[in-house]
C-alpha cells in the first residue's frame, strides 16, 4: 500500500513491524485563561481615558509589553474602567487574560498565579521569586496576553512582571500615582470624579431614571453630595433601590445630616481610613490639617504656616499625599482635595487631629495661617498697585517680595481669592480684627481694582467695618467705609453709597487724620459725581486737593485734579475740564509706576472731546488707552474705553463699533457689572 501519507490525519504511525499493543497518548492544548471579572454594569464616560488605553495597542515598543497604570482616589472607578476596556479589546489577546488582585499579596504570589494560569504545573514552579519571574518571561515570550493586576500597592512590582512580548499588555490599577514610571515605559492614567452629567447618567442606568426626572434639582444636588464618585453613587443607588418610598430629596437630606451621612457612606470613609493608616507617620500627621482650608486650593507655603512646618517639609508631605491619590495637584503648584477627602480630613480621629483641635482652641494655627495670607497679600498688593498708596494697616512690609512681576502677583490674588475671603471670615470669628482690616485694605482691594467680585468683596468690607468699630479705630473705619462706599457706587446703590461715605468722612474728622480725611472726601466726592451733584463733588475734590498739597502728596493732587476734570465735564465746562485733566496727566509723569491712572484720565479726556463733538480726537486718545490697558492686562478697565470708542466710531462712520461693544459687554457681564445692561441696549439698538 506504500509508505506515503497525503491529507490531514489526527494520529499517524509508520512502522515496518509492530510487536505488542499500540497506545496513543493525546497531548491536550493548553487551556486559554479568561480570568476577567464580568463587565461592569452602568459604566459611563471615561472616553479620554479609554482613548489613551486604545493608543496602547497601536504603539511601537520593541520586545516589551505595553503597560498602563490607572490610579486615583478609592471609589473613583479604576477597576471598572480597566475591566470595561479589557472586555472591549479581548479579541486582541488570543492567548488569554490573566487577572490577579494584589491586595496585601506579594510579588512572588503574583508570579506564581500567572504561571499556573498559563498551564505550569505546581511542581514545576521554582521556589525563588526571581526564578518564577524568569520562567514567566519564558512562558509569555511571543504570546498575546493581557495581564490585569488590580490594587497594586508597590508599583515597582509592575516593572518586574512585564513580559518580554510586544504583543502583550499589562494593565494595573493602584492608589499610587505612576507618573514617576513614565521613563520606564509605563503610561499613567489618573482618574478624577465624574462630570455632573455623567454622574446623573450613572444613576439613571441604575434604574432611577423616573425618580431623577421627577426631581431634577434634587438629583443634581445628590450627585454633588456623592462627590460624583462611582462607588459612592453605587452605594446611594443601592439604598434608593432598597428604600422605594424615598424621594431623591429625602436621599439628599440623609446625606446632609452628618451622622446619617457617615452611616450611609461607611464603606467610602472606611476606605479613606485605611489609606491614611498606610501613610508614613509624618505624612499622616499633616493630613488632618488639610481639612481646615476654606477655599478649593492651597499652597505648600500656606500648609507650612498652618502646620508650623518648614515649607520644604510641607511640600514633601503634600507630594507624598499626591502620590497616594489623597491630594490632587494642578499645573500652578497648588494642591486640592476631593470633597469627600476634605470632609474626611477635617474629621480624621487621630493624634494629629487632637493637636489640631488644641491649636484651633488656642488660635495659634489660625494666627499663623491668617498671618501668612496677610503677608503674602501685602506683597501682592504692592506689586499690583502703587506701593505708596494709602493703607491703614501694613503700611510697611519687610523682606523680599516673592512675586517677580505684577502679572504673577495678580494671578496669585485671583487664585487665592476664596482663601483670602475665608481668612477674613475666620479672623473675624476669632476677633483678629486687625487682620480682617489688613486683608480687606490690602489684597482684596488690590484685586478689586483689577478684577471685580462685588458681592464677596462687599461682604468682606462689611466685616472689616465691624472689626474697625470693635477696636475703636476711626482711621480704619473711615477707610473701610470709603472702600465699601466705592463698591456700592459702582453697583448703582448711590443712596447707600453716600451714607457710607458720609460716615467715613465723620470718622476721619474724629480721628484728626488729614490723609485719611482727604481720601474720605475723595470717595464721597465720587458718589456726589455719580448722583450728578457735580458742583458739590468739585467742592470735595478741591478740599481733598488742598489737604494733599499740605501733605506734599503730589500724586494725591493729580488724582483730585483728574476727578475735578470729570465733574467739570458734568457741568458742561468741557474746555476747563480738558485743561485740568492735562495738568493731572502732566503731574502723574512724576510717577511712572502708576500705569492705571493715566488711562483713567484718558477716558475722561475722551468724554470731554466727545461732548465737544471732537470724535476724531476722542478716538485717538482712546486707542492709546486701550493699547496701554491691554498691555497691563487689566480686563475690567477695558470696558469703558471700548464702549466709548464704539460711540465715536459710530459717530464718524468708522468700522469696528459693534465689535468693541461686544467685547465691552463680555467684560461687564463677567464682572456682574450693572453697566452690562446699558451696553446690551446699545447693541440691540444697533
Amino acid at each position: 500500500m506504500g509508505n506515503e501519507n497525503s491529507g490531514p490525519v489526527r494520529n499517524l504511525v509508520q512502522a515496518e513491524a509492530i510487536h505488542g499493543g499500540v497506545h496513543f497518548h493525546e497531548q491536550q492544548a493548553p487551556e486559554v485563561p479568561g480570568q476577567l471579572l464580568p463587565e461592569p454594569v452602568n459604566f459611563v464616560d471615561r472616553e479620554p481615558e479609554r482613548e489613551a488605553l486604545d493608543a496602547l495597542l497601536a504603539e511601537q515598543r520593541g520586545a516589551r509589553a505595553g503597560c498602563v497604570v490607572i490610579s486615583g482616589i478609592r471609589g473613583v472607578g479604576k477597576s471598572a474602567l480597566g475591566t470595561y476596556w479589557s472586555h472591549r479589546v479581548i479579541d486582541s489577546f488570543e492567548h488569554g487574560q490573566v487577572r490577579f488582585d494584589f491586595g496585601q499579596r506579594s510579588l512572588g504570589e503574583a508570579a506564581e498565579h500567572c504561571l499556573r494560569s498559563l498551564g505550569v504545573a505546581g511542581d514545576r514552579i521554582p521556589l525563588s521569586d526571581d526564578d518564577k519571574i524568569a520562567l514567566l518571561r519564558t512562558k509569555t515570550k511571543g504570546r498575546k496576553l493581557l495581564f490585569f493586576f488590580d490594587n497594586v500597592g508597590d508599583l515597582a512590582h509592575v516593572a518586574k512582571l512585564l513580559p518580554a512580548s510586544a504583543e502583550s499588555v499589562v494593565l494595573c490599577t493602584s492608589h499610587h500615582d505612576a507618573a514617576d514610571l513614565v521613563l520606564d515605559g509605563v503610561r499613567p492614567i489618573r482618574l478624577t470624579a465624574l462630570e455632573p452629567g455623567h454622574a446623573l447618567d450613572y444613576l439613571r442606568r441604575s434604574g432611577l431614571g423616573e425618580r431623577i426626572d421627577a426631581e431634577p434639582a434634587a438629583a443634581a444636588e445628590l450627585v454633588d453630595r456623592c462627590g460624583r464618585l462611582p462607588h459612592v453613587l453605587r452605594l446611594v443607588a443601592r439604598t434608593l433601590q432598597r428604600r422605594t418610598s424615598w424621594s431623591i430629596a429625602r436621599a439628599v437630606r440623609e446625606l446632609s445630616d452628618k451622622r446619617r451621612r457617615r452611616d450611609h457612606l461607611h464603606e467610602a470613609f472606611a476606605a479613606l481610613d485605611l489609606a491614611v493608616e498606610q501613610l508614613p507617620r509624618a505624612t499622616a500627621e499633616l493630613y488632618p490639617w488639610l481639612g481646615v482650608f476654606p477655599g478649593p486650593v492651597f499652597s505648600a507655603g500656606a500648609v507650612a504656616a498652618l502646620a508650623d512646618l518648614a515649607e520644604i517639609d510641607a511640600e514633601l508631605r503634600l507630594d507624598e499625599l499626591h502620590r497616594t491619590c489623597l491630594v490632587e495637584k494642578n499645573d500652578q503648584e497648588q494642591y486640592f482635595l476631593h470633597d469627600l477627602v476634605r470632609e474626611h480630613a477635617s474629621e480624621t480621629p487621630s493624634e494629629a487631629a487632637e493637636k489640631l483641635d488644641a491649636a484651633r482652641q488656642g488660635d495659634d494655627a489660625l494666627r499663623r495661617l491668617v498671618g501668612w495670607y496677610r503677608r503674602q497679600g501685602a506683597f501682592a498688593d504692592r506689586m499690583v498697585m502703587e506701593p505708596s498708596r494709602l493703607r491703614v494697616v501694613d503700611d510697611e512690609v519687610e523682606g523680599e517680595n516673592p512675586f517677580g512681576t505684577r502679572e504673577e502677583a495678580l494671578e496669585w490674588l485671583e487664585r487665592e481669592r476664596v482663601n483670602i475671603l475665608g481668612m477674613v471670615r475666620l479672623a473675624g470669628e476669632s476677633d483678629l480684627h486687625v487682620d480682617v482690616i489688613a486683608l480687606c485694605d490690602g489684597p482684596l482691594w488690590a484685586l478689586h481694582n483689577q478684577h471685580k467680585h462685588y458681592s464677596d468683596t462687599l461682604q468682606a468690607l462689611a466685616s472689616a467695618i465691624e472689626s474697625a468699630t470693635a477696636i475703636e479705630d476711626p482711621v480704619a473705619e473711615a477707610r473701610m467705609r470709603s472702600l465699601r462706599g466705592q463698591l456700592l457706587m459702582e453697583c448703582g446703590e448711590l443712596d447707600e453709597a453716600y451714607e457710607e461715605c458720609a460716615k467715613a468722612v465723620s470718622a476721619a474728622e474724629r480721628a484728626g487724620h488729614r490723609r485719611i480725611l482727604a481720601s474720605a472726601l475723595e470717595f464721597q466726592g465720587k458718589v456726589l459725581h455719580a448722583r450728578d451733584e457735580f458742583a458739590e463733588a468739585i467742592g470735595n475734590f478741591e478740599q481733598a486737593r488742598r489737604l494733599n498739597e499740605e501733605l506734599g502728596r503730589r500724586r494725591g493732587m493729580a488724582l483730585q485734579e483728574y476727578l475735578m476734570g470729570k465733574s467739570l465735564s458734568g457741568l458742561g465746562r468741557y474746555d476747563e475740564a480738558l485743561t485740568v485733566l492735562g495738568t493731572a496727566l502732566d503731574r502723574l509723569a512724576e510717577f511712572p509706576e502708576d500705569r492705571r491712572t493715566p488711562g483713567r484720565i484718558g477716558v475722561a479726556t475722551a468724554r470731554a472731546h466727545q461732548a465737544l463733538g471732537q470724535h476724531e480726537q476722542a478716538v485717538s486718545v482712546l486707542r492709546e488707552v486701550i493699547a496701554a490697558t491691554r498691555e497691563r492686562q487689566a480686563s475690567f478697565d477695558l470696558g469703558e474705553p471700548l464702549e466709548l470708542i464704539a460711540d465715536s466710531l459710530a459717530a464718524t462712520g468708522q468700522p469696528g463699533a459693534r465689535e468693541c461693544l461686544v467685547e465691552a459687554l463680555e467684560i461687564y457681564e463677567q464682572a456682574e457689572s450693572p453697566k452690562a445692561e446699558r451696553v446690551a441696549r446699545k447693541l440691540g439698538d444697533g
